[in-house]
């Protein structure tokens, strides 16, 4: 039996309830199916007709009736929760945390009433804040080790991360969010050695309950991961089943060098300019040449050399990366929506989307999933589907600024204009605290330069744009998004010249789709001179593909 949490609601299936704050909505029996049906499917689009034969079986009703629950649906829950995606259907598309009651056999029996832990995320006391990847890294794995015992509610990743960097009032915060439990711990790296401490703090007091520090050689993380979980686990008094034991011991790689290689280039492939595409892919190439078998660093591989061959900064794309990823893991989401991004970056969209369904149905949670389904979905106009992949990513990392920018073209593209600021507003807070820790960080400071043109600060886009250029002058993905800047703010001969400089320094297969989209770029389109710049791009790709 499941229930399904989303924002207050409360939607539990089995006794035909939705409450808020534990107080029960009134919903009729039709609206009520509708809702669990869509909460159930919310990993994709549904269409009208896939959802009036669920809910009207063997009955032959007006599409005007969808129309008045789906209106229905949104009185109660509010606006944003099912978004219409013209032409298709609808999607639920409010984050959900979904809890399934397993019954023990008897004289096995366990809690009725399913401990809910929220994992802060452990603190880096390294006093290095290059470190971060290795503490959040451990965080994730916890968290991710937790929800695969049957008899606990483990609140999701993405929330938990918003707790990040934040003085924390625990007994508060249980009460706020009706935890049972709260974890908190620290992480403290030094060369060879690992110092974790870890508790268990009582939602209702405030209190510790269990707590320990473990002091490990830096090859024994894995051993040490599992014994924080299984402590985790005796301290709530739930028993392990033996396959949520395998479960837990399971992990990706079995060599930890190659996982701490993975964990810093997880960080720096989502930053999508030349220099940090580089960086993923030595040290994804590090993390294989250790371990050939090690699937997530396939992916990630594949990932990176797709965005290096975008900028001519490779010469050869990800599909074998991709391929390899898949042959160990066919079932590998995060393999499937690296192999749909390189399709898509040959201009084969189709079998991108193939790939892309499949890598959301497997694992709808997954930043590169979601990051990489959005960017598909932009390339060929779908904006609310893009806006939906991309919205939900920027939820799923807080690191997340490639999501955040992009997500305001979409909107653009719908009239949304007021979300277009918001998301500016939103992009400039995430790469300014990013710069605080690292004033060179060359995405950080392209998003911002992007940001700042959004918002109309002429000056400050500026600036940023020649302190980008000094930290890497030669990116030609730093200069498209200058001339971009250039253009929301009117300067058009500037614009005009950076694209000149940039473009023949790209792969125009890749950049010929994304100039059409991009809408960052409207105002020149009716310019000669920015005409043929697109013929010229044109020309070479259609070469490209012969």
């Amino acid at each position: 039996m499941s229930s399904f949490r989303f924002g207050d609601f409360l939607l539990a299936t089995g006794e035909r309830k939705l409450t808020r704050h534990g107080i029960e909505l009134p919903l009729g029996a039709r609206a009520f199916d509708m809702l669990s049906f869509m909460v159930a499917n919310r990993h994709r689009v549904l269409t009208k007709a896939e959802i009036l034969d669920a809910i009207w079986p063997d009955v032959s009703v007006e599409e005007s009736n969808l129309t008045v629950h789906v209106s229905a649906l949104r009185k109660v829950l509010g606006s944003k929760a099912l978004a219409t995606i013209p032409g298709r259907g609808y999607q639920f598309v409010l984050p959900v945390e979904e809890h399934t009651l397993v019954p023990a056999p008897e004289g096995d029996r366990r809690q009725t009433a399913s401990p809910k832990v929220l994992v802060l995320p452990f603190t880096n006391t390294s006093n290095d804040p290059d470190q971060d990847y290795f503490s959040d890294g451990i965080t994730e794995d916890v968290i991710t080790d937790l929800s695969k015992v049957a008899a606990l509610s483990v609140v999701a990743r993405s929330t938990a991360f918003t707790f990040k960097d934040r003085a924390v009032d625990v007994a508060q915060t249980a009460r706020d969010m009706s935890l049972t439990h709260v974890v908190e711990g620290s992480v403290r790296k030094s060369g060879s050695r690992i110092r974790i401490n870890a508790q268990l703090v009582d939602g209702a007091t405030g209190h510790p309950i269990w707590a320990e520090r473990f002091d490990r050689d830096l090859t024994d993380i894995f051993d040490l991961q599992d014994q924080i979980t299984e402590a985790i686990v005796a301290a709530l008094k739930v028993r392990l089943v033996p396959a949520e034991r395998v479960a837990i011991q399971s992990r990706p790689t079995d060599n930890p060098e190659a996982y701490e290689l993975y964990l810093q280039a997880r960080y720096h492939h989502t930053r999508l300019d030349r220099r940090n595409f580089e960086i993923a892919a030595r040290l994804a190439q590090q993390a294989l040449d250790i371990d050939p078998d090690f699937g997530l660093a396939w992916a990630l591989l594949a990932i990176s050399r797709t965005g290096l061959f975008g900028l001519s900064g490779s010469t050869e794309h990800g599909l074998q990366a991709a391929e390899r990823a898949l042959a160990l893991n066919p079932d590998l989401a995060e393999a499937l929506a690296a192999k749909a991004f390189v399709l898509a970056g040959l201009g084969r969209f189709d079998e991108a989307f193939e790939l892309h369904e499949r890598s959301l149905q497997l694992d709808p949670n997954s930043y590169d999933v979601r990051f990489l389904y959005g960017r598909t979905c932009f390339q060929t106009g779908r904006h609310e589907e893009a806006i939906l992949h991309w919205e939900r990513a920027t939820e799923l990392s807080e690191a997340d600024l490639a999501a955040t920018s992009h997500v305001a073209m979409c909107y653009r593209a719908t009239g949304q204009h007021e979300k277009v600021l918001d998301t500016a507003r939103r992009t400039l807070i995430r790469a300014e605290r990013v710069l605080s820790e690292n004033a060179s960080d060359s995405y950080a400071l392209i998003s911002g330069v992007n940001a700042l043109a959004k918002l109309g600060e002429t000056e400050r886009t500026k600036q940023w744009a020649v302190r980008v250029k000094a930290v890497d002058p030669g990116d030609p993905s730093i200069d498209y998004n200058i001339a971009c800047a250039m253009a929301l703010l009117g300067e058009t001969e500037a614009a005009l010249d950076t694209l000149e400089a940039c473009l023949p320094r790209v792969d125009p297969v890749t950049f010929f789709v994304w100039v059409g989209r991009d809408n960052d770029l409207d105002t020149l389109r009716d310019l000669p001179r920015f005409q043929r710049l697109v013929r010229d791009l044109d020309a070479r790709a259609a070469a490209a593909r012969a």
